[in-house]
């Protein structure tokens, strides 16, 4: 498949205005503008930052739309099948953690029970990027469909499991589909909705997650003890065929015509996937295996990891700025201070939403004595007010057109509550824990997809929309394994401090212990989720200035004010 044109001009003009300015610029950022009107709007070349690359001319944008326009119906159907393939890969990220006991029980193997979540987490993240080049390359429709048949052929692997080994490798085959329906679903939703009615829809998307978070364990725990840990996977294949059926009947996609597999596979950067999948694999296993004590973060298995990760790493980015024809994270959407700002942001609250999504429930668990489920009962009154928050910021949005005083109001109130976290104890009351995760609720459903509409709005050619999408995902799933892996070096260090460290891998029971030897292992646990909650209030702090540095792009009209989109260029 031949590369979409891109035209030095569109590129470059990823800067709306001027970095040290803050005006309202009205531009319908969903198509590209004319070059008079581009013109008075946007600075000249001379005047970009030095940071956007330069790159070969392109044609006009590329559109990846509907076929059709679609009836609230057909669009309800299509949205409907998009979310319950979300929900079921969001699932099977928190599922699994109530079912490994009985797992590893049915297969006497308790030494690789970490992989079984491990192998999910490598090949989420580490594909992740590469579903946006697909989206460009085979279509929208396309992607979206091999990734929802290789995230249910992992599942049946995994249900049909008859030792370790196979569940690891279903594991990992879940997540290279998983990694595909997350990243595509928002991709799509880009396509079908206009950017002016898009933060409701992704308010939607928000909720779901949420959503899956809270139910993932009580499910897993239901499942394992009324019927089979079995049951967690084979779910997934009815309601997954349910949702396949819905988009495969109501969901047909502009794509490029007349280009050849061969031509398609000859446009990938090769060289690139190589490098960031073996940079992401390297520092995921040194984090993991060092956030889990199963080596020394001074080891020469841990140092050896991030050393060369992070060198690899390197490397995919000359490559990707210097040599690739296809990039597949181009620079240029990185080319302007705002949106590197943006991005920064992204990555922060990964590290906050995903770290606390992780670390709240062992604090229930440790410090009351919670079970798996109780806990996440427990973390209803973040999960609630950000959903409910969400859904309320992406009707303003919509309603309002602007985007950046949520994301400034909604760091502010991250940056208190994460503060506020710190005071946490062994003897904070429930109603004071309740008060600061409603704050931190209302920080996450105000951030969480508002700054993808911060990047969309930002894009002046809408043929980045895939690419700017899967780095969004990409970035946040970045944050929060660090947030994770950071988090477990807080609590390890605290914990071997108090001569503990095998609780480490065991902090519920720290609850069952007698009162006497409880005491000071429980405080060592709290202190070291106290370091944690530091580290994430300096965080969302740099999240909150960096909020500031967001330009204002105010969003096109609503739907049927809009133009004709233009002809389509083939259709799946």
């Amino acid at each position: 498949m031949t590369s979409p044109a891109r035209s030095p001009t569109n590129e470059s003009r990823s800067t709306i205005v001027s970095a040290t300015q803050d005006p309202v610029v009205l531009v319908d950022s969903e198509k590209t503008p004319p070059a008079d009107a581009v013109a008075t709007t946007l600075p000249q070349p001379q005047d970009l930052e030095a940071a956007s690359p330069p790159s070969p001319p392109q044609g006009p944008s590329q559109d990846f739309g509907p076929k059709t326009p679609l009836t609230p119906l057909r669009r309800a159907l299509v949205f409907l099948g998009i979310t319950v393939t979300l929900f079921l890969a969001a699932l099977d990220q928190t599922i699994v953690t109530t079912t490994l006991p009985s797992i590893a029980k049915d297969f006497d193997n308790f030494s690789d029970i970490s992989w079984v979540g491990t192998a999910y987490l490598l090949t989420t993240t580490a594909v992740q990027p590469l579903y946006g080049v697909a989206a460009d390359l085979a279509g929208r429709k396309r992607a979206m469909m091999f990734a929802c048949v290789v995230f249910l052929l992992g599942s049946a692997l995994c249900g049909a499991a008859q030792s370790m080994i196979m569940l690891i490798i279903g594991r990992a085959v879940q997540g290279l589909g998983g990694s595909g329906i997350i990243a595509l679903s928002m991709i799509l939703v880009a396509d079908i909705v206009p950017l002016r009615e898009r933060g409701t829809y992704q308010a939607l998307i928000a909720l779901i997650f949420a959503i899956a978070a809270v139910l993932g364990p009580l499910l897993g725990g239901a499942f394992s003890d009324k019927v089979t840990w079995r049951w967690a996977f084979y779910i997934n294949l009815p309601v997954g065929a349910l949702a396949m059926a819905l988009l495969i009947c109501f969901m047909h996609m502009n794509r490029r015509k007349h280009v050849s597999l061969a031509t398609n596979l000859k446009s990938l950067d090769y060289p690139g996937i190589v490098l960031m999948v073996i940079s992401i694999v390297m520092i995921l296993l040194g984090l993991n295996w060092g956030a889990d004590a199963k080596y020394a973060w001074d080891s020469a298995v841990i140092l050896t990891l991030l050393i060369v990760g992070v060198l690899v790493g390197a490397a995919f980015l000359v490559n990707e700025w210097k040599f690739a024809k296809r990039p597949i994270i181009p620079l240029r959407l990185f080319g302007t201070f705002s949106l590197a700002m943006t991005y920064l942001q992204v990555f922060i609250q990964g590290f906050v939403f995903l770290g606390l999504l992780f670390f709240l429930p062992l604090y229930f668990q440790a410090v009351n004595g919670a079970s798996a489920v109780q806990s996440g009962i427990d973390l209803l009154p973040y999960v609630i007010i950000g959903s409910g928050s969400a859904v309320v910021v992406g009707l303003l949005m919509s309603r309002w057109g602007t985007y950046k005083e949520f994301i400034v109001i909604g760091w502010a109130c991250g940056t208190v509550s994460a503060g506020l976290l710190i005071t946490f104890d062994e003897y904070t009351s429930k109603g004071k824990v309740v008060g600061i995760l409603l704050l931190q609720g209302l920080s996450m459903g105000m951030t969480v997809n508002t700054l993808l509409l911060g990047v969309h709005a930002q894009l002046v050619n809408k043929s980045d929309i895939a690419l700017s999408t899967s780095l969004w995902t990409f970035l946040r799933t970045c944050g929060g394994v660090f947030g994770i892996a950071l988090g477990g070096t807080f609590v390890q260090s605290s914990l071997s401090s108090a001569g503990a460290s095998e609780y480490a891998q065991n902090i519920k029971g720290i609850a069952e212990l007698p009162p006497q030897i409880r005491a000071p292992i429980l405080h060592a646990f709290v202190v070291g989720l106290q370091h944690f909650f530091i580290l994430m209030t300096a965080l969302s702090g740099l999240g909150l200035l960096a909020s500031f540095a967001i330009k204002k792009v105010k969003m096109g009209a609503k739907q049927g004010s809009e133009k004709p989109a233009p002809a389509p260029i083939a259709a799946e």
